[in-house]
């Protein structure tokens, strides 16, 4: 077997078209771009191509292991049978050598097989898993393993090293300087402690009770020089309007028209508290100080992978479901105090300003 994994009758040499296959979530996206940094460096001289959402996509910017970035809009230019079909036979004709199903799922082993790919590669589960060539066939117990860390161990089938594990994400210059012009337009300058708060998440289970964060921003507004940033995703409106609500003192609220604007923004925080969400991976990338709350998600497998994050938790029987249905009425998330989460954020601050 030659280095990187492949078998005797296809050299090294001869992979210079790579898929990789990601149409998910911003933290799956981001917890991929390790495992994608292998691939770069065993296979120097291919043309690495990223298959991504089209509200994801744009966190691939600026790394420099993606040579091309390809978007597939289900819900826009892809929709239909007839667009997919056309779209499956351009994917064909890149005549892409291997093909990296990074996500578990049916539809990318699918669309790993309709590249034409002649290796493929991906985890032995869910359907079309007969048409991988090569397959990783174990299973991660709940509560073990980190998400990078099972990207890596995927990818060493047809890569040689151990890889590293550090999140990626590249900021240009410009979108730093936009984000700084902003900040100074609300009158937030550069001795103001700027506290990001995002209390969003993907789904209901995952959101700490905006109460709570209307506690905990009010608290933390009263140190000195501190500035409250509510950041929030599209039609999240309500959500930060009712936080703001519930607080005596002022805050700043904002929705970023893109990833990039969030991630910009995120960069100029001294600390980000945020749920279990895509820009909590964002600020791990930024390696911002960052305060994770998590509720019934597997807290080990998808922890903010930076030294300069924390999660608070409320521990639970019941733990790691991760279901979004509960008979205890997401009791994990939902009766989380206020006490840890601002034993935790202080402590952060402090050490912050020192």
């Amino acid at each position: 077997m030659l280095p990187g994994g492949l078998d005797g009758n296809a050299p090294l040499s001869h992979i210079n078209k790579i898929l990789v296959i990601r149409v998910d979530g911003i933290g799956d996206l981001l917890n991929s771009t390790p495992a994608i940094s292998l691939l770069r460096e065993n296979y120097p001289s291919a043309e690495i191509t990223v298959l991504a959402r089209p509200i994801n996509a744009s966190v691939l910017i600026g790394n420099p292991d993606v040579d091309r970035i390809l978007v597939f809009d289900r819900a826009g230019k892809h929709r239909g049978f007839f667009a997919q079909f056309q779209f499956y036979c351009e994917l064909r004709r890149e005549r892409f050598q291997l093909a990296v199903a990074m996500q578990t799922a049916m539809w990318s082993h699918l669309v790993a097989f309709l590249s034409g790919a002649p290796y493929r590669l991906g985890r032995y589960q869910k359907r079309f898993r007969s048409t991988l060539t090569h397959a990783w066939r174990g299973r991660y117990p709940k509560g073990e393993t980190h998400e990078v860390d099972r990207n890596l161990e995927l990818i060493r089938l047809v890569c040689s090293g151990e890889g590293k594990r550090k999140l990626i994400f590249h900021l240009l210059p410009e979108e730093i300087a936009t984000a700084k012009a902003q900040l100074a337009s609300w009158g937030i300058g550069s001795d103001s402690f700027l506290i990001g708060i995002h209390p969003g998440g993907s789904s209901f289970d995952k959101r700490w009770p905006e109460k709570q964060y209307a506690e905990l921003a009010d608290r933390l507004a009263h140190h000195d020089n501190v500035t409250i940033l509510l950041l929030r995703g599209p039609g999240e409106e309500v959500l930060t309007d009712n936080i703001q609500k519930g607080m005596q003192s002022a805050s700043i609220a904002h929705t970023p028209e893109t990833i990039r604007e969030l991630g910009a923004l995120l960069s100029c925080c001294d600390l980000v508290v945020c749920n279990d969400s895509g820009p909590m991976h964002l600020s791990a990338a930024l390696d911002i100080p960052t305060i994770a709350i998590f509720g019934p998600t597997d807290h080990v497998a998808w922890h903010p992978l930076s030294e300069n994050a924390s999660i608070v938790r409320r521990d639970m029987p019941c733990w790691p479901c991760s279901a979004h249905k509960c008979k205890i009425g997401w009791e994990c998330t939902k009766k989380l105090p206020v006490e840890p989460v601002w034993k935790a954020t202080t402590t952060a601050v402090e050490a912050r300003q020192k």
